[in-house]
């Protein structure tokens, strides 16, 4: 009677199509990434750059890996128990791939909590024994090189390594969320924006950790077949992506809470027939402009007696609501404050 194959290389077959269809959203982004922010920038570009060319090389990994498993090997059903070397490199590119991302979001934390290590020493410490224990798994795999022997001795160290990433994932998106929580302050359309990126950084908090977890309870409850691997081929995919659509989501906030919101003040100088400027009782016109309309005048005369000339110099300003939603979301705290602030017309210079 013939094996079961569907959840050995079915799996595997399974985990290698959602990866390469991850992979291709990856792509997606980052051309829509370059198109949108080519003015970025240059840690972004090159963190982007690295993200996406680090995907690729996992991509070619997992189906190179397939091609071992179903071509190379189309009749060998044995092969179901062996560990090829390409799977060694993928649990070290999945390290490498998370501790990027991980780093990324570990310098935001960062700075939001001003500079407080004793919540960003953590990640750094995780992340960095995520990727020592990535690298000690792919060491047995490739010494033992048959899942059996590897499951028997080994199980505990890789499920440590999901387990560490799993912790990273829920200490960073926890953070994430308070400090995100924090800026909900002063300008009406900076809480809006704020509260968009707090439901983007739940659900992908959310969506990474699950899959890690679906990976581990996979491992421990069948670690005799593939079904932990094909989830575990789509860990690095989801991390990616999540940076990704974190950078380019900017975009979407831009459009969607600064379209045809302009706030603006308009003051200019007031000024008689032949271009001399006010004297003692003519008083200026001070000028409210609306968004759409024409401006709205109001003239108020005041005597003045003690000899003295006021003169109101006004000036054109005009805030654009575009300037919360900044390049960097990092600014969004100290544009939100600066936002707060009141301003008064008209102002007065007394000679």
């Amino acid at each position: 009677m013939l094996p079961d194959i569907r959840p050995t290389l079915g799996a595997v077959v399974a985990g290698c199509m959602v990866a390469v269809g991850l992979s291709a959203v990856l792509g997606f982004q980052t051309f829509l990434y370059f198109r949108i922010f080519p003015s970025d920038s240059p840690r972004y570009k090159i963190l982007v750059g690295w993200i996406w060319i680090t995907d690729s090389v996992h991509t070619v990994l997992v189906c190179t890996t397939v091609w071992q498993y179903l071509i190379v090997n189309f009749e060998n059903l044995g092969i179901v128990t062996k560990i090829y070397p390409t799977v060694a490199i993928i649990v070290i590119m999945t390290a490498v791939i998370t501790l990027s991302v991980n780093s990324f979001y570990g310098w935001r934390i960062h700075k939001m909590s001003k500079h407080n290590w004793w919540l960003t020493g953590p990640i750094v410490f995780l992340s960095i024994a995520r990727v020592g224990l990535a690298f000690t798994t792919a060491a047995e795999m490739m010494m033992t090189k048959t899942l059996s022997e590897f499951s028997n001795k080994f199980r505990i160290l890789f499920t440590s390594g999901l387990f560490v990433s799993a912790v990273t994932d829920i200490i960073v998106s926890v953070a994430r969320y308070y400090y995100l929580r924090t800026l909900k302050q002063g300008y009406l359309p900076t809480q809006e924006v704020v509260d968009a990126v707090v439901v983007f950084t739940i659900n992908d908090g959310f969506l990474t950790c699950t899959v890690v977890i679906a990976s581990i309870a996979c491992w421990l409850g069948m670690p005799h077949n593939f079904v932990y691997l094909g989830i575990y081929f789509t860990i690095s995919k989801f991390y990616s992506n999540s940076v990704l659509a974190t950078l380019n989501l900017r975009n979407w906030y831009r459009h969607q809470y600064t379209w045809n919101r302009p706030a603006g003040l308009s003051m200019f100088r007031r000024t008689t027939g032949d271009g001399s400027r006010v004297h003692a009782r003519e008083h200026p016109t001070s000028v409210l402009s609306s968004s759409g309309g024409s401006p709205r005048k109001h003239t108020h005369a005041r005597s003045i007696d003690d000899g003295r000339v006021e003169v109101y110099i006004e000036h054109q300003v005009e805030y654009n609501v575009g300037n919360l939603i900044p390049e960097d979301l990092d600014a969004l705290e100290s544009r939100s404050h600066r936002s707060s602030k009141s301003v008064e017309m008209p102002s007065t210079a007394e000679l």
